[in-house]
């Protein structure tokens, strides 16, 4: 029987390791540091694979780079790279981490394998790794003949910049030969990376959300017409870091797929670790994916993609480990091949890249993408925490600010970004950001919350101060203030300032404080003593008192600047409404003088609803609402989570605004009767009158009792409802004396004529239908296109609703007075008030048949989904897997 090969060969770039010994027995003492020579690329990932052969039967063939030792010694680095102990250095073995990293001016060299496959021996992967800016002849010569006569199942191509050009990619484009001698453009996998895309002149975002790097993908990917043989190449995979991959076959009509960490955008990872990119981080991937395509047709390239992210992210983890022999820095290859389960924190998610391209997902979100309903996601955060939903959406987290909202992650990474890049470098004035939102939006603490983590991430020291403007009663008070930001920066510290009410009046002069602000934040010069003085580096926080966004506050000056423009030649001879003009004209001044100098800015959305296209508010409220129970009664948190009554739950979660934004939620928290229960019921609530100070009883009653559907829609379905009830209860078998019965009653006439006690109890289920449905993991939305809607329940599931809908009508009943007893509508009574084990089984079956109305009954642009990932309702090419 013949053995399997994995063939490595191409470039191998060689560091110059620079790395110290342990630390000193005493102070006297001083730390040695040592050099080592280390190769990456092909060589590395020959190592990596060897290392996992005791689990793949595979024959690894190295680069003969590898066992020429003096040719080794020779070569001149491609880099110096600098190493740091990290973590405990006590005792062996050590690891080390890149300190600093720089690259040299070096000519690639062709590596070809150590030794030719044999008659007998099939190849079943050949790896090629790649050289910037491409090999020189002969050497490319040599990669091509050796190409020409190798005849793998599969080939894995590292592409190094450029990219899609030079005489190596015009063969190798179109796929390995066979042993048919014809290429086979399905065998062809091409890996590169996404900052090698962006230096290609493709527009992708770095690190703002997952959702628009999809976008960025989609609709830049084929901007540069150089680039077409690689946007068509069978499999392209493009690395986003170590935090995720997109995998795009551009042969077939399938929408591309997103590996990604929930946890952290591209860069974040590394940034986590507090670790510069080591070398070799590629090669891991490339390693670990070539051991799953090898293991073809018991792997597919989707598992070697995933492989892949989790043996780059170990190497990254891991960093370099001393040498149990010789003590020198290397590569853990073996822990970092480890074939336990892939890292379970990625999540992969198909692409929608046709809504994209055909701009229909203007407000798309991988929330809604994998659960549909943003109502459940905010039930599980409150109950199970915020974490738990990073099993299946992206978190944001900055500091103790947790961020679901694919709006806000984006701003506040903006946010957080530029201040990173801002301390990246020696600065002389401050940075300025502009915070709006509503008041009540807590838009102080995640302002805060953000810089903190970008200058902690920075390795700086911060202190935070706060200047109030509305308390200030002069410019005076002002510069004092700042002269304390400038003592901060003297004594080394950066300081974090949040100066709230830049756009308040100062005595009676509308944006009276910005004149006072200006110096400070173009210059960053402060009156000092007679003198202006120098602020130096500090992170300047402007938060609106007025405004709830950056186009708010535009609107305000543009407004004013619209007086303005209407002058009439006649109004300049009325002086009083010509200083008036003159008024407006200095404000639009000074305001537009003010957004000059704001580097960027942030809308913080807080707990409210925005508009009525908000439907994000319950998962950004749900994540505030779980911390502060959490802070208020540790006792309700129990193995399964936050015992909270549903109806309480639903009505903090849904109502649309409070009267003071989270002011108000943290004041009915503290007034709920809740201190040492582990339960948090309805009777805890205050009583109307207290939270009537905080919203509005009517619309908190109405969404308790989870009716979140319109009028018109309630009033529509409610109709159905009891045309069904008639057709299906006028068919069941009844005597001539029951019939005459059931026609005599009130609640059997028509819906025009119906007494309004029934119609409401009907419009009573029809509110109560969205709420059943999320017990069994459904929602009712507007028809998106992309999922395929429920038309059936199960004989399981439409027994639960039959059971719902039996006590909703049992307690509407019992509320209203009506008794057990003989049918009887004048005396309120009814045989049917008894637990629904206890209903005979033909009414038992006119509920399940009443619940099984429901697909057909809702307006006909509403329908009912699943909660889970989306699944495109028209037809796709199946995935192929690459040939083997």
């Amino acid at each position: 029987m013949s053995k399997s090969h994995i063939l490595v060969a191409g470039n191998i770039p060689i560091d110059l390791l620079i790395y110290p010994s342990p630390s000193p027995a005493s102070k006297r003492d001083k730390q040695k540091r040592f050099a080592h020579r280390w190769s990456s690329g092909a060589t590395l990932i020959a190592d990596l694979l060897s290392a996992a052969i005791t689990q793949d039967p595979s024959q690894i063939l190295s680069p003969i780079h590898t066992i020429s030792k003096g040719f080794f010694l020779e070569r001149t680095p491609n880099a110096i790279t600098e190493l740091e102990i990290f973590g405990e250095a006590v005792k062996a073995p050590f690891s080390f981490k890149v300190k600093h990293r720089e690259l040299l001016e070096t000519v690639p060299i062709w590596n070809p394998p150590s030794m030719e496959l044999k008659a007998n021996g099939d190849l079943d992967v050949l790896v090629y790794q790649d050289a910037e800016p491409h090999f020189t002849q002969p050497d490319t010569g040599k990669a091509v003949d050796f190409f020409r006569k190798s005849r793998p199942r599969a080939m894995i191509y590292h592409m190094a910049p450029p990219l899609g050009v030079g005489s190596l990619w015009d063969v190798v484009r179109r796929g390995p030969y066979g042993k048919d001698r014809q290429q086979n453009t399905e065998s062809l996998i091409v890996v590169i990376n996404a900052d090698h895309l962006r230096a290609e002149g493709i527009e992708l975002c770095h690190g703002l959300s997952w959702e628009k790097t999809c976008e960025d993908f989609v609709e830049k990917l084929g901007s540069n017409g150089k680039l077409d043989t690689l946007v068509t190449c069978a499999h392209l995979i493009v690395l986003f870091g170590c935090d995720g991959a997109i995998y795009h076959r551009g042969r077939d009509m399938i929408e591309p797929t997103l590996f990604f960490d929930p946890l952290n955008a591209e860069g974040g990872f590394l940034r986590t670790l507090e670790m510069t990119p080591p070398p070799g981080l590629a090669e891991a991937f490339i390693a670990g994916l070539a051991t799953k395509v090898a293991q073809f047709p018991n792997a597919t390239l989707d598992d070697g993609i995933r492989f892949g992210l989790t043996t780059m992210r170990r190497f990254a983890k891991l960093g370099f480990r001393d040498h149990v022999l010789h003590g020198w820095p290397r590569c853990p290859t073996n822990e970092v091949m480890e074939t336990t389960a892939d890292d379970k924190s990625l999540i992969t998610l198909s692409i929608p890249s046709e809504d994209i391209a055909s701009g229909k997902t203007s407000r798309w979100s991988i929330l809604h993408h994998n659960s549909g309903d943003p109502v459940q996601v905010a039930h599980h955060i409150v109950k199970k925490g915020t974490h738990s939903a990073a099993d299946w959406i992206p978190v944001a987290e900055f500091g103790r600010l947790v961020l679901l909202d694919r709006s806000e992650i984006e701003a506040f990474r903006t946010m957080f970004n530029a201040i990173y890049e801002y301390l990246s470098a020696p600065q002389t004035k401050p940075i300025n950001i502009g915070i709006f939102g509503s008041r009540g939006s807590g838009k102080s603490f995640a302002a805060v919350q953000v810089a903190n983590t970008a200058v902690l991430a920075s390795g700086r020291e911060s202190r935070h101060l706060r200047i109030n403007l509305s308390q200030l009663a002069s410019p005076e008070e002002l510069i004092l203030a700042l002269n304390t930001v400038r003592d901060c920066t003297l004594s080394g510290i950066l300081p974090i300032v949040y100066i709230s009410g830049f756009d308040s009046d100062l005595r009676s002069e509308s944006l009276g404080w910005l004149i006072h602000l200006l110096p400070p934040m173009h210059a960053g010069l402060v009156f000092d003593h007679g003198m202006m003085r120098h602020i130096g580096h500090a992170v300047f926080l402007f938060g609106s008192n007025t405004a709830t966004s950056l186009k708010d506050f535009q609107g305000r000056l543009e407004f004013e600047y619209g007086k303005k423009a209407d002058w009439d030649d006649k109004m300049a001879e009325k002086k009083a409404a010509w200083d008036d003009k003159m008024e407006d004209k200095k404000n639009i001044s000074k305001g537009q003088q003010f957004l000059s100098c704001i580097h960027t800015f942030v809308d913080v959305l807080g707990i409210d609803q925005v508009d009525e296209d908000d439907v994000m508010y319950p998962v950004r409220r749900a994540v505030v609402l779980r911390a502060l129970l959490e802070e208020r009664e540790p006792r309700l948190q129990a193995e399964n989570g936050i015992s909270i009554d549903e109806s309480v739950l639903d009505g903090l979660l849904l109502i649309p605004t409070f009267r003071h934004g989270l002011r108000s939620l943290k004041a009915i928290l503290s007034m709920s009767k809740i201190t040492g229960r582990s339960h948090f019921e309805r009777a805890a609530l205050p009583p109307e009158s207290q939270l009537s100070l905080h919203l509005d009883y009517d619309i908190f009653l109405r969404f308790s009792n989870f009716h979140t559907l319109s009028d018109e829609i309630q009033d529509d379905v409610a109709e159905r409802l009891h045309k069904t009830y008639l057709q299906h209860r006028g068919a069941m078998e009844m005597t001539d004396e029951e019939r005459r019965d059931f026609k005599a009653q009130e609640s059997s006439k028509p819906w025009k004529e119906l007494d309004q006690e029934f119609k409401e109890s009907n419009r009573s289920h029809a509110a109560e239908i969205p709420r059943k449905l999320r017990m069994i993991q459904c929602f009712l939305a507007k028809e998106d296109g992309i999922r395929p809607p429920v038309t059936n329940f199960t004989k399981k599931e439409l027994d639960l609703l039959a059971e719902q809908e039996h006590e909703r009508w049992n307690a509407e009943r019992l509320q209203k007075q009506w008794q057990l007893g003989p049918r009887s509508e004048k005396k309120r009574t009814s045989p049917f008030l008894v637990p629904w084990r206890d209903l005979p089984k033909i009414w038992q079956d006119l509920d399940r048949v009443m619940v099984q109305s429901y697909p057909g009954l809702i307006p006909p642009q509403y329908k009912i989904y699943r909660i889970g990932k989306a699944m495109k309702t028209r037809l796709t090419a199946i995935p192929k897997r690459v040939t083997m």
